[in-house]
C-alpha cells in the first residue's frame, strides 16, 4: 500500500513511557508545555478568531442541542445559552416555560450527559458530568416546582433508565458493572427521598453484568445483559408492577445483528440492517414457554429493500393502528420513513403493512429522531420531533405525526455535495463537502475531518469551529473512511482490527483527491479530528507528512501497543483494534501506531494535541508521548504544541474555555492553510422553521461510544 510503513520485527523502544506516570518529572514536562503554548500564543494573534467565534456563539443562543420531547402535555427542550451553557426547559400548552436546569449555576464546568422525562411529564431525570468526569449520580427534578430536586448518588455513569408505571428503574454501580434499582416516584410534596428508598431488582444473570433497559407503553421492560463470561448480548422481557421479583423471559434475539428497536404496546419492533420484524410480547410472558422468533414485516418497496441500513425506530400511536418512524442511512444520505403497520391478523403477533409507507424527509447531514410523544394520561401519542443539522447555517427541527406529509427543509440552507476518492486498494469512498456561503468554483483552504471507527457514521453536523471556517471562506470535508457505519456492517468491519490501517489509507487517499480534484491547492489542507478520528488523523500525518499543512488532534490514541494499559476504556476496545497480547494483532497495530513511527528529519506539519486531565476513555498520556516524540524529531520550524486542561474530559471543554480553545485551533490551522478570519460582523442566522421551537447546535465529534 502507498506510504505504508514496515512493521518492526520487535516492539520498538518506548522512550517516553515515563509520561504515563504521575511524577514530578511528568508535571515538570507539562509545565514546560504550558510555557511553549503561551509563547506561541504571544506570537499568534487569535483575537479575530475569538471575535468570530463569540459572534457565532451569540447567534446560536437558544438553539436546540437534542430533539425536543413531548411528555404529559409538556414540551421539554435542551438549548444552548448565550454564554455556552446548557438549559433544560419545560413548556406547557399555554406557552408558559420553566427552566428546570442551568448548567452555569454550577461552580465547576458542567455538561448535561443525559436527560429522561417521565411519560406523564411529572419529572425529568438528569445526569450531569462535572469537570470532564463521566461520573455517576442522577438528579430527579420535579417539573411543577413544588418539591426540591432529589439526588440519587448510587446511579452508574451513563445509566440504564426506565419508567414503569409508578416506578423509576435505573442502574447503579460503575460504568461496566451494574445492579438494577427501583424506587417509587414521589407523590407527596415534602420532597423527602428517604421515604422512598431504592431496592435492588433481581437480574436474570449473575454479576458482574452490564445492562441496558427500556420500557414500553404496555408496561413491558426490555433488558439487555452482557457478562464477561458471555460477552454477546442477551435479551430479556417482563411485565412487572414492582411487587415481588420480575419474571424475566429470555427472548430469541442473541443471533441477530440488531441495528435499531422500539417497544410498542404489546410488540417489540426490530431492525436488522435493512429488514424489519416484530415480536409479540404477550407471547413472551412467563408461563408461555419458549418465546417465538420475530416475524418479518413486509418492505414498503414491495419486491425489494429500500436502500440503506435502519439506524433508529419509533412507534407512533398505539398498537391497534401503529405507525413506525424509521431512520435509515445509505452512504451519506439519511431518510425518514413513516410506515403504517396495521392490525394483527388472527393468531399472529404481527401484521402486514396495509400501505407502502412514505419517505417524508431526505437529508445529507446529521439527523436525529426524538422519543415518541406521551399524553397527559401517560398513554403513547402519535408525534415526535426530528432534528436536522446544517453545518453552515445551524440546525432546524420539525414535528412529525403518523400522518405527516413530506417535509420541505427551510429555505436558504447550505447544500452539501459528495465527491469520491479511491483508496490504495481500489475501494471507493465518499467525501462530503460543504462550501462557504459565497464560494466560487476554484480551490479554497479545506478543513478535513474523519472518524472511521466503532461502526459510527461520520455525520456532517453544526459546530462553531466548522462554522467559523466556512464563514471565513474555507471549505469543510468529511471523509467517510472504512470503520464507520455509513454503509453498514461490512464497511465497519473493513476498518476494524488489522483493517484500521486501511482507514488511515482512506484518509490519505481522500486528502490527495481533494487536491487533485481542485477543491484545494497543495499545502492548503488542514486536519481536525477527535478520539478515534484523532488516532486516524495522527497516523495519516506520520504515514504521509506532506499531506497536511497543520493538524489538531483531540483526545487521540497514539500508542497502540499499550492502548489497553494505564486506565481508560481501552480494555473494552479489543474487538475494534485487536489485542496487543496477540503477536499478529500487535503487528497490525504497529503498522499504523502513530507514536511508533515518528522519524527524524521528516517535515511534519504544525501539530496541536488537545487533552483533558479527567478523560475517562483515552488517557491523556497518549497525546503527551506523541507530542514529546515529535518535538524531539525536528525537521523545520513548524510548531508541535500541547493544549492540556486538567478539569476537562473526553467530550471537550465548555463555555469560555471552549471558545478560547476554538480560537487557538483556528489560528494554527488557518494560518498554515492560507485562510484569514473575516473582519465583518457575523450575519444573523436564517429564520427558523415555523414548525420548530428553535434551530440548534450539535455535539462536536463522534467519540468512541460507551460500551453497550
Amino acid at each position: 500500500m502507498a506510504d505504508a510503513l514496515d512493521v518492526p520485527d520487535v516492539l520498538p523502544e518506548d522512550p517516553y513511557r515515563w509520561l504515563e506516570e504521575d511524577s514530578s518529572r511528568t508535571r515538570a514536562w507539562l509545565t514546560a508545555q504550558q510555557r511553549l503554548l503561551a509563547a506561541h500564543r504571544e506570537r499568534t494573534d487569535d483575537r479575530d478568531w475569538q471575535a468570530l467565534l463569540a459572534g457565532i456563539e451569540t447567534a446560536t443562543a437558544g438553539r436546540l442541542l437534542n430533539p425536543p420531547v413531548e411528555a404529559g402535555e409538556l414540551l421539554f427542550q435542551q438549548v444552548l445559552s448565550a454564554s455556552g451553557g446548557q438549559l433544560l426547559t419545560a413548556t406547557d400548552p399555554h406557552g408558559r416555560s420553566r427552566t428546570l436546569l442551568d448548567t452555569e449555576e454550577h461552580a465547576s464546568p458542567t455538561r448535561t450527559a443525559s436527560w429522561h422525562p417521565e411519560p406523564r411529564g411529572r419529572a425529568v431525570l438528569v445526569q450531569l458530568h462535572h469537570e470532564g468526569h463521566e461520573n455517576g449520580g442522577l438528579h430527579l427534578i420535579p417539573t411543577d416546582g413544588t418539591a426540591p430536586t432529589e439526588y440519587l448518588p448510587e446511579a452508574s455513569p451513563h445509566p440504564a433508565v426506565a419508567w414503569a408505571g409508578g416506578l423509576l428503574l435505573y442502574s447503579a454501580g460503575t460504568r461496566t458493572e451494574h445492579t438494577l434499582l427501583a424506587r417509587p416516584l414521589r407523590t407527596d410534596t415534602a420532597g423527602n427521598a428517604a421515604r422512598h428508598p431504592a431496592r435492588t431488582v433481581p437480574l436474570p444473570v449473575p454479576g458482574p453484568v452490564r445492562i441496558t433497559l427500556h420500557s414500553g407503553p404496555g408496561g413491558h421492560l426490555l433488558l439487555r445483559t452482557r457478562t464477561a463470561k458471555e460477552p454477546g448480548a442477551r435479551w430479556w422481557c417482563t411485565r412487572w408492577d414492582g411487587r415481588g421479583a420480575p419474571g424475566w423471559q429470555r427472548l430469541p434475539l442473541d443471533h441477530l445483528r440488531i441495528t435499531a428497536f422500539a417497544l410498542g404496546t404489546d410488540r417489540l419492533y426490530l431492525a436488522t440492517g435493512r429488514e424489519l420484524s416484530a415480536l409479540g410480547l404477550p407471547d413472551a410472558a412467563p408461563g408461555h414457554g419458549t418465546a417465538p422468533a420475530p416475524v418479518p414485516l413486509p418492505c414498503p418497496a414491495g419486491d425489494g429493500h429500500l436502500p440503506g441500513e435502519i439506524k433508529a425506530l419509533r412507534v407512533l400511536g398505539r398498537d391497534e393502528s401503529p405507525c413506525l418512524a424509521v431512520l435509515r442511512q445509505h452512504g451519506t444520505v439519511r431518510y425518514v420513513d413513516l410506515r403504517p403497520v396495521g392490525v394483527p391478523a388472527e393468531g399472529r403477533g404481527v401484521t402486514e403493512a396495509p400501505g407502502r409507507g412514505t419517505t417524508v424527509l431526505t437529508w445529507r447531514a446529521r439527523l436525529r429522531l426524538g422519543p415518541a410523544s406521551y399524553g397527559g394520561d401517560g398513554r403513547p401519542g402519535d408525534a415526535l420531533w426530528v432534528l436536522a443539522d446544517d453545518p453552515r447555517d445551524g440546525c432546524w427541527s420539525h414535528r412529525l405525526t403518523a400522518g405527516s406529509a413530506p417535509v420541505t427543509p427551510p429555505a436558504g440552507r447550505s447544500s452539501l455535495r459528495t465527491s469520491t476518492a479511491v483508496s490504495d486498494d481500489g475501494t471507493s469512498l465518499p467525501v462530503t463537502i460543504c462550501d462557504p456561503p459565497s464560494a466560487g468554483t476554484g480551490p479554497l483552504p479545506v478543513l478535513v475531518t474523519v472518524y472511521g471507527g466503532f461502526g459510527v457514521p461520520l455525520e456532517p453536523s453544526w459546530d462553531p469551529i466548522l462554522a467559523a471556517w466556512l464563514t471565513a471562506g474555507g471549505r469543510v470535508a468529511w471523509v467517510h473512511a472504512r470503520g464507520g457505519g455509513e454503509f453498514g456492517a461490512e464497511w465497519a468491519a473493513a476498518g476494524r482490527g488489522e483493517g484500521k490501517s486501511r482507514t488511515v489509507d482512506d484518509l490519505c487517499a481522500a486528502a490527495r483527491a481533494l487536491v487533485y480534484q481542485g477543491e484545494a491547492r497543495p499545502g492548503r489542507l488542514a486536519g481536525l479530528a477527535a478520539s478515534n478520528g484523532g488516532l486516524v488523523l495522527a497516523a495519516a500525518v506520520l504515514r504521509a507528512p506532506r499531506l497536511f499543512s497543520a493538524v489538531a488532534c483531540a483526545a487521540p490514541l497514539t500508542d497502540m501497543a499499550r492502548y489497553t494499559s494505564g486506565g481508560g476504556l481501552g480494555r473494552l476496545w479489543r474487538d475494534e483494534y485487536g489485542d496487543p497480547a496477540d503477536p499478529a494483532a500487535l503487528a497490525a497495530l504497529l503498522a499504523y501506531s502513530p507514536y511508533h513511527h515518528v522519524r527524524q528529519g521528516e517535515p511534519y506539519p504544525a501539530t496541536l494535541l488537545i487533552t483533558g486531565g479527567n478523560d475517562a476513555r483515552v488517557p491523556p498520556w497518549h497525546a503527551w508521548k506523541l507530542c514529546a516524540a515529535l518535538q524531539e524529531a525536528p525537521s523545520g520550524r513548524q510548531p508541535v504544541l500541547l493544549d492540556h486542561q486538567s478539569d476537562t474530559g473526553h467530550n471537550g471543554r465548555t463555555g469560555a474555555a471552549a471558545t478560547a480553545l476554538g480560537a487557538r485551533v483556528l489560528a494554527l490551522l488557518a494560518s498554515r492553510a492560507g485562510l484569514a478570519p473575516p473582519t465583518r460582523r457575523i450575519p444573523s442566522p436564517p429564520a427558523d422553521d415555523v414548525n420548530a421551537p428553535t434551530p440548534l447546535r450539535a455535539p462536536r465529534q463522534p467519540t468512541a461510544p460507551a460500551p453497550s
